[in-house]
């Protein structure tokens, strides 16, 4: 879906675009025309902009260039770099070989894991472990920071909780969210993997 609406709409975009250039070149010589098409433009524009992070919303580019394990090696690298927080990825290449849905999926998991450890958790460190043991991939996301409240889990609101138990029911599989000992919180998921290994 993310390709067909990079191909199809990105492109019939750029054509509307070139389209308009000409446009303001055969009558753009009065002020009210220019003002329209420069607006035309600029929404023509934003609507690429908007295209373009959709796309990669439904399907991340690294997933593409490199992986499941690359895409959340380079997440892991960004996250530390951009709050401080040291992020730690243990896992095995060979068992992260997985098809697009299960590696979009479990990609966004742990993407929204981390924006909650970002966002709430106050913490100085957060561990991923993730491997595969009979037909199962098992993800495991550690901080060290306040710890989940029961009440935090049961919010309407939490919609970052809410995204994550429906991309791992989606997948059948199960998820555990709980205050760890010693203070922190941890999520463990457990997603069947048969019939998505590559």
């Amino acid at each position: 879906m993310a390709r067909e609406l990079h191909d199809d709409l990105g492109q019939l975009l750029a054509s509307l675009r070139m389209d308009l250039t000409l446009l303001r070149e055969a009558c753009g010589a009065t002020l009210d025309a220019q003002r329209l098409i420069n607006g035309m433009d600029g929404n023509l524009l934003t609507a690429i902009a908007s295209l373009r992070r959709i796309a990669t919303n439904l399907r991340p580019r690294a997933l593409d260039e490199g992986g499941l394990y690359f895409a959340l090696q380079g997440l892991c690298e960004d996250f530390a770099e951009r709050y401080a927080i040291a992020c730690t990825l243990l896992a095995d290449e060979a068992e992260l070989r997985l098809d697009d849905t299960a590696s979009t999926a479990i990609f966004r998991i742990v993407q929204e894991a981390l924006t909650n450890v970002a966002r709430h958790a106050q913490a100085h460190s957060v561990t991923m472990n993730l491997y595969r043991i009979n037909g199962e991939l098992l993800v495991t996301i550690r901080d060290d920071g306040r710890g989940i409240r029961e009440e935090d889990m049961d919010k309407a609101e939490s919609l970052g909780l809410i995204g994550m138990r429906e991309r791992v029911w989606g997948l059948k599989g199960d998820i555990t969210i709980s205050a760890d000992e010693p203070p922190g919180t941890r999520i463990d998921i457990v997603i069947p993997v048969t019939g998505h290994t590559v």
